[in-house]
């Protein structure tokens, strides 16, 4: 006997959605990251995480600044951090700290003299892109612990780019010579990527659930709704006219 799956079952997935999965992780990578240091604006926080699941960078770091921690916007966002690991940090040190002890590159942004250009920089290693706060850039901490800085070219009046832009401009520029340098950009290991599929897989099955759920919801309330419409019509296809209601008054009285 064949059993259809259930709602919490992998093979609920349509193979088209499980078929995009399979290609989202084989372009996923660890080993290249995104640090966002004390951001003022979470509209541009979330901004950053949908380019980073656009680019197939798994892992983003939020070092929390004054301001009020970012909250989700799925507007903006478009859901890209139910697919990704934020991990939040206190200060720029132990953030830092714990890239570097995993053996991480550290690259800031920075529009001083001493910047390059980002294909000047190798990144055949493990590579952490620090983008700083929106008024006062990179800290002049990360910028201590920089072992590469650099900068996007302006060829115009401006003299920066919105952070989110300049996220999505770097990390197209580092997935360009990760390619070049390594000859892949998608690089987990095996039981790393059959973990996050497995992962992704329930995450995509519990929102499949979730629209089958409720249009399992719907259907029964549409279904009742026609249900009473039907009797309400029977009942006055039998309830008799006043002509019928007069003659049988006769018949009483006769």
């Amino acid at each position: 006997m064949i059993r259809s799956p259930s709602l919490g079952d992998p093979g609920f997935l349509l193979p088209e959605r499980k078929d995009r999965i399979d290609r989202a992780v084989a372009q996923r990578t660890r080993t290249l990251v995104v640090v966002m240091e004390a951001f003022c604006d979470p509209q541009n926080v979330n901004a950053v995480l949908r380019t980073c699941d656009a680019f197939g960078v798994q892992e983003v770091h939020v070092v929390e600044g004054p301001m009020k921690p970012y909250t989700r916007n799925k507007k903006v966002s478009q859901n890209a951090d139910k697919w990704l690991d934020v991990v939040r940090w206190k200060t720029t040190a132990s953030c830092l700290d714990a890239l570097e002890a995993r053996g991480f590159a550290v690259y800031a942004t920075d529009l001083g003299s001493g910047s390059r250009g980002l294909g000047e920089l190798p990144f055949a290693g493990k590579v952490a892109l620090v983008f700083g706060n929106e008024r006062r850039g990179v800290s002049d901490e990360a910028l201590a612990r920089a072992g590469g800085r650099y900068a996007i070219p302006m060829r115009g009046f401006v003299k920066s780019l919105n952070v989110s832009v300049a996220v999505a401009l770097s990390l197209a520029g580092a997935v360009e010579r990760r390619e070049q340098e390594r000859g892949r950009h998608g690089d987990l290991e095996d039981d790393e990527a059959a973990a996050l599929r497995e992962r992704f897989y329930l995450q995509a099955v519990k929102q499949r659930s979730r629209i089958a759920k409720a249009e399992a919801v719907q259907a029964r309330a549409l279904a009742g709704r026609a249900e009473r419409r039907a009797r309400s019509c029977e009942a006055t296809r039998h309830k008799p006219g006043p002509t019928q209601q007069i003659v049988a008054g006769r018949r009483r009285r006769g």
